[in-house]
C-alpha cells in the first residue's frame, strides 16, 4: 500500500512537471523556455523505471509515443518525419538489439547444457572471493568481450548467478564492469563513427586525438567504476576487501588504454589499431588480477573434488572461444569490408525521404553470434530436451529486450530529426531548426546558462544522450554538432573542444550503467521482476551521476590547463 502511494505521488509530480513544461514552452516561445519540454521525455523514462517501478519496455513505448507527439505538436516536426525518424532509429538499433537477442540464445543454451555451471567452477577455482571474481568477470573479461562486440549485459547475469552472486549483484557486475573502457567498446566504434559523421558535418575529428582525449579520463573513471561495482555487490565490506584488486585492475585497464593511444597520438602513427585497444586492455586487466591472486593467494582457494577436466572446461568455454575467434576475424578491416559488400544493394533499406540504411548483415557481430550458436550445437552436444528448453525460453524472453533497445534508438532519432522537413525528397533542417530542434535546445540552453563554466557541465549531455539513445555511440554522433556549436559559443579552441567532447564520450560510457535498455536486458536474462529493474536503476543512477560530475570537473581542469 505504501509503495503504491509513493508511486502515485511521483506520478502526480511527473504530470505536474509536464504541465509546467508545456506552459513554459507555449508562454515563452524561445529556446530556454523550451528546455524543460525537450528534456521531458527523458524525465518520463527515468521516473517511470526508477520511481514508478515500470519496466524499461513499458517506458520505451511511453517515451516514444510522447516524443513523437511533442516533436509534431511543439517542435515543428511534420508527422511524416517524426514517424520516419522512429522507424530509422529502430532499424539503426539492429547492430545492438539483434546482438542482444543472439547473445541471449547462446547463454540460455549454455545454461541448459550445464556449460555455465562448468565455467563457474573454473573461474571460482582460479580466483577466490566474490570481489576479485566480480572484477575479473566485469572489468577484465567484460571489457575484453565488449571490445569485440559481444553484449555482456545479456551474457553475464546467468553466469554470475550460477557463481553464487545475488541477482542485484549479477546485474551490477554485468552492466557496470564493461564500462571501464567506455569508448573502446564495440571495436572502438564510439570513437571512429563520430569521426566519419564529422566529415559530413564539416567538423574535422582525428580518431587518434579523440581516443587520447577519452583515455586521459580513464585512470579515475575506471577505478571509480571498479569501486562502485564492489559497493553494489557487498557494500563497504566488499570495498575494503577488494581495494587492492579494484585499484590494480582499474589502473591496469586504463593505463593500458592510455599508453597505447598516447603512443599513437604523440608519434602520429597508429602503431596500435584503435579497434583492438580495448581488447588488449581487457586482457591486461585479467592478467593483473591473476597476478594479484598469485602474489597473495587466498586461503579458500582449493580444487573441488568434482572440478571439471580440461576436456569438460574446453567444451563449456567453446562458444566463447569460437565467438572470440570469429569476432577477431571480422574486425580485420579487409575481411569486414569484404563481408559488407557481398550482398550489395540487397541489404539497403529505404526508410523515408532520402534516408537509407545499409544493414551490412554479414559483417555484423550478431550474424556471427548466431553462427557460433550453430557450431556450439556440435561442441556442447545438447540433448533434444535441452535444446528445446533453451529455444523455448529464448522465444519467451528475447522480444522484450530486443524491443527495449530498438525503441530507445527510435526516441533518440525522433529528437535528433525534430524541426526537420522533407524538401524535394530530401530531409533537410527547416528554417526553425536552430530554435526548435530538441537536441539543439538542450545544448544551447546549457551553454547560455553556464557560459564559460559550460566545460564543467558539458559531460552531462553525454549522460543524457546515451540514456535516451541507448548507447554511447549514438550519443557521440547525435550531440557532435551541439557540442561543437556550444564550444565555439563559449570561445574554446579546437583542442579545448576535443577535450570537452572526450568528456562527453566518457560520460556516455558511464551512462550505460543506467541505460534502461541495458538494465532491462540484464534483468530479462535471469527472469527477474520489474521491481528488481527499478531498484537497479535507482542504485546505478546515483553512481552514474556522481561519476559524471567527476568527469565534468576533470573536463574543466583539463581544458583550463591546456590538455
Amino acid at each position: 500500500m505504501k509503495g503504491r502511494l509513493v508511486s502515485a505521488l511521483w506520478l502526480c509530480l511527473l504530470c505536474s512537471l509536464g504541465v509546467v513544461a508545456l506552459a513554459m514552452a507555449i508562454y515563452g516561445q524561445t529556446t530556454p523556455w523550451r528546455f524543460l519540454l525537450a528534456l521531458y521525455p527523458l524525465l518520463v523514462v527515468l521516473f517511470g523505471v526508477a520511481l514508478l517501478r515500470q519496466s524499461g519496455l513499458v517506458m520505451a513505448f511511453a517515451g516514444l509515443i510522447l516524443v513523437i507527439a511533442l516533436a509534431a505538436l511543439q517542435f515543428g516536426t511534420p508527422l511524416e518525419v517524426a514517424l520516419g525518424a522512429a522507424v530509422l532509429g529502430f532499424i539503426k538499433s539492429f547492430g545492438i538489439s539483434v546482438s542482444v537477442a543472439a547473445t541471449m540464445l547462446m547463454i540460455f543454451l549454455m545454461r541448459d547444457t550445464g556449460a555455465l555451471a562448468t565455467v563457474s567452477k573454473v573461474i571460482k577455482q582460479q580466483l577466490a572471493g566474490n570481489e576479485i571474481q566480480a572484477l575479473y568477470v566485469g572489468v577484465g573479461f567484460g571489457s575484453f568481450l565488449t571490445s569485440l562486440g559481444v553484449v555482456t549485459p545479456a551474457l553475464f547475469p546467468p553466469l554470475l548467478v550460477t557463481m553464487g552472486f545475488s541477482p542485484i549483484a549479477a546485474i551490477a557486475v554485468a552492466v557496470l564492469g564493461y564500462n571501464a573502457t567506455t569508448s573502446f567498446a564495440l571495436l572502438s566504434i564510439p570513437i571512429t563513427l563520430p569521426a566519419q559523421v564529422g566529415a559530413d558535418l564539416g567538423i574535422t575529428i582525428s580518431p587518434i586525438e579523440f581516443a587520447f582525449k577519452i583515455s586521459i579520463f580513464l585512470p579515475v573513471v575506471s577505478v571509480g567504476l571498479a569501486f562502485a561495482m564492489l559497493w553494489l555487490i557487498g557494500g563497504k565490506e566488499s570495498m575494503r576487501r577488494g581495494v587492492v584488486p579494484a585499484i590494480v585492475s582499474g589502473l591496469t585497464l586504463s593505463l593500458a588504454c592510455l599508453g597505447m593511444v598516447a603512443l599513437n597520438f604523440f608519434s602520429g602513427v597508429e602503431y596500435v589499431p584503435l579497434r583492438i585497444v580495448g581488447i588488449l586492455a581487457g586482457l591486461c586487466a585479467m592478467l593483473s588480477l591473476h597476478i594479484c591472486q598469485r602474489v597473495k593467494p587466498a586461503p579458500s582457494l582449493h580444487k573441488d573434488s568434482n572440478y571439471p577436466s580440461r576436456k569438460e572446461a574446453f567444451r563449456a568455454f567453446s562458444p566463447w572461444i569460437i565467438l572470440t575467434i570469429l569476432a577477431a576475424v571480422i574486425s580485420i578491416p579487409r575481411v569486414g569490408g569484404w563481408l559488407s559488400n557481398i550482398l550489395g544493394s540487397f541489404e539497403v533499406v529505404s526508410v523515408f525521404a532520402n534516408m537509407r540504411e545499409d544493414l551490412n548483415v554479414l559483417s555484423q557481430i550478431y550474424t556471427w553470434i548466431f553462427v557460433t550458436v550453430l557450431i556450439s550445437l556440435i561442441t556442447l552436444k545438447p540433448s533434444k530436451k535441452q535444446a528445446k528448453n533453451a529455444f523455448t525460453f529464448w522465444l519467451k524472453r528475447f522480444p522484450g529486450a530486443f524491443l527495449t533497445y530498438s525503441l530507445y534508438f527510435s526516441v533518440s532519432y525522433v529528437m535528433a530529426f525534430s524541426a526537420m522537413e522533407i524538401s524535394n525528397g530530401v530531409l533537410v533542417p527547416s528554417s526553425l531548426y536552430n530554435s526548435l530542434n530538441m537536441n539543439v535546445i538542450l545544448g544551447a540552453t546549457l551553454a547560455t546558462v553556464f557560459g564559460a563554466g559550460y566545460v564543467f557541465v558539458a559531460a552531462s549531455l553525454g549522460l543524457f544522450g546515451a540514456i535516451v539513445g541507448g548507447s554511447e555511440a549514438s550519443s557521440n554522433v547525435l550531440f557532435l554538432k551541439i557540442q561543437k556549436t556550444a564550444a565555439q559559443d563559449v570561445g574554446l579552441s579546437d583542442t579545448g573542444f576535443m577535450t570537452v567532447y572526450g568528456g562527453h564520450a566518457v560520460a556516455g560510457g558511464i551512462a550505460s550503467a543506467v541505460t534502461p535498455a541495458k538494465i532491462n536486458n540484464a534483468v530479462a536474462t535471469i527472469d527477474e521482476s520489474r521491481e528488481t529493474e527499478s531498484l537497479v536503476m535507482r542504485r546505478h543512477l546515483l553512481i552514474a551521476v556522481l561519476l559524471t560530475i567527476v568527469t565534468g570537473i576533470l573536463t574543466g581542469v583539463f581544458v583550463n590547463i591546456g590538455i
